[in-house]
């Protein structure tokens, strides 16, 4: 064998002890758990207590926090304390959004030696939003003949909070006609239904306005409204109803904007204008954006991005409403269906000065996640 020969084997082994070294596991992680919307310079905890490292030698090793996967930048570092600090504002719902775990994870980088630290910063809800209803008024038309116990589903409120700071309870304010009774759905969610508790006369009063309250179970609770008008009619004595009382559909991930999901369909008994329906999105939900649904034909479709790792699944609530104003309604469930859109994310820690032709081999140059 030539001694070219060798030097170029020579050579490719140093190589490959270079990528053993990189790739190896870095152990240390430590987690902070804070509330949303801290304060800019609020302290999260002292990482160089928490990982045993010289806050003397911060500085020198010119120790920085870094996100992890290009992910959200909110903190850095206290070169003479050592602790972490909230650099940019950190709102939860905007991070997460529903998601019962919102962790931010970041990356303590050390050089001389060139070291990696994770961070797992994990973000508690707090009570920073109030109940919100789709509009300001709902408006019901209620034959007079309507039997006392008949019930009417009210527009579920909205929180942008989770766990016990989101919506808990409904309040409805006294009046001679109506009750309000309150259910949970599966998912937990809160949602109520008006129930005619004495009958209409529309020669005595044809026109009833009640007040709506949803309040969340945070401290301070906060809580929204909504106005009820009630018309009472002479006639319409049936009501939309759906073909299916719960609408199943699975769609792909990345559908474009355009593709239909399916078709609702109602059907009224009465004739004339009181058998004209129209079709809407009744619940609020800042996921609705992602589709549209035909007010005529209730043809479903693709509105906005559909991702999968987002959310993986959609429940809404259409609503079927008459020409006078009766109003049905049926749940949408749209599952959606994960595609190999993903692709693994590298990155590279490296060091900041030039390394000088002279160095010896196995030293550390950098790091591959």
């Amino acid at each position: 064998m030539g001694s070219k020969m060798k030097t170029r084997l020579r050579e490719l082994y140093c190589g490959l002890a270079f990528v053993c070294l990189a790739i190896r596991p870095v152990n240390g992680d430590v987690s902070y758990s804070i509330p949303e919307e801290m304060k800019k310079g609020s302290p999260i905890g002292n990482v160089a207590k928490d990982l045993g490292l010289d806050s003397a030698k911060l500085a020198a090793r010119r120790a920085r926090m870094d996100p992890e996967d290009n992910g959200v930048q909110c903190c850095g570092i206290n070169l003479k304390t050592g602790e972490i600090i909230v650099t940019e504002r950190i709102d939860r719902e905007a991070l997460c959004a529903k998601r019962p775990s919102c962790v931010i994870k970041q990356e303590l980088v050390l050089e001389n030696p060139l070291e990696l630290r994770r961070i797992n910063i994990i973000i508690q809800d707090i009570n920073d939003n109030s109940p919100q209803f789709k509009e300001e008024s709902q408006r019901f038309e209620i034959r007079e003949s309507a039997h006392k116990g008949e019930r009417f589903l009210l527009g579920e409120a909205h929180d942008g909070d989770i766990g016990e700071n989101t919506v808990k309870t409904y309040s409805l304010q006294e009046n001679d006609h109506f009750k309000l009774e309150i259910n949970t759905k599966a998912g937990g969610r809160k949602y109520c239904e008006l129930i005619l508790d004495k009958e209409l006369d529309r020669e005595e009063k044809k026109d009833i306005s009640l007040l709506l309250t949803a309040f969340d179970g945070g401290s301070p609770q906060r809580s929204g409204t909504v106005v009820i008008h009630v018309t009472v009619l002479d006639a319409n004595d049936n009501v939309p109803v759906f073909s299916q009382s719960v609408y199943k559909a699975t769609l792909a991930e990345n559908s474009p904007a355009g593709t239909v999901v399916l078709t609702v369909s109602a059907t009224d008994a009465d004739e004339g204008i009181n058998s004209e329906i129209t079709y809407g999105f009744d619940h609020v939900d800042e996921n609705r954006d992602a589709f549209s649904l035909n007010y005529k034909s209730g043809e479903v479709t693709v509105n906005g991005d559909i991702d999968y790792e987002r959310t993986s699944s959609y429940e809404m609530q259409i609503s079927a409403k008459d020409g006078m104003g009766l109003v049905s309604y049926a749940t949408l469930i749209i599952e959606v269906l994960d595609l190999n859109d993903n692709a693994p994310i590298i990155n590279v820690k490296s060091l900041s000065n030039p390394i000088p032709e002279n160095v010896p081999p196995g030293t550390e140059v950098g790091i591959i996640n």
